[in-house]
C-alpha cells in the first residue's frame, strides 16, 4: 500500500475563507531515457497523484487551530478541480515525498 501524504490549502469566497485539506497518494514517476544500439528507450513518466480524501471546512480560519467536528467531506468536482489544476499539481510534486521511519507514531511503552 502506497504511504499517504497531506496537503492543505485555502481559498476565498467572497469574504468566506474555506480551508482544504486532502489526503493523496504519490509516484514519482520517471525521467525520460534516450536508449542505445540495443535498447529503445522511453519517454518520461510524469509523477501520478491521487486523491484520496478531500475534505473542506467553512467554520475555521486556521488549519492549525481547526476543529475536528467543522470538517466534512467534500464534493466529487472539488476532487476533479484539485486533480486537474497545474498550480495544485506542481505545488504537490515540489514537496519532499521521502519516507522517514524514525517520525513514524511508535505506542510502545
Amino acid at each position: 500500500m502506497p504511504a499517504t501524504h497531506f496537503y492543505e490549502t485555502d481559498f476565498q469566497i467572497g469574504s468566506k475563507t474555506v480551508l482544504v485539506f486532502a489526503e493523496y497518494t504519490f509516484s514519482a514517476g520517471s525521467p525520460a531515457h534516450m536508449g542505445s544500439l540495443s535498447y529503445a528507450g522511453h519517454p518520461a513518466e510524469p509523477a501520478e497523484i491521487e486523491f484520496v480524501k478531500v475534505e473542506l471546512n467553512t467554520t475555521d480560519k486556521d488549519h492549525k487551530t481547526a476543529k475536528v467536528e467543522n470538517w466534512f467531506e467534500a464534493p466529487e468536482w472539488l476532487y476533479t478541480i484539485l486533480a486537474e489544476d497545474d498550480d495544485v499539481y506542481q505545488e504537490i510534486c515540489g514537496q519532499d515525498h521521502e519516507y522517514y521511519p524514525e517520525y513514524e507514531y511508535d505506542d510502545r511503552d
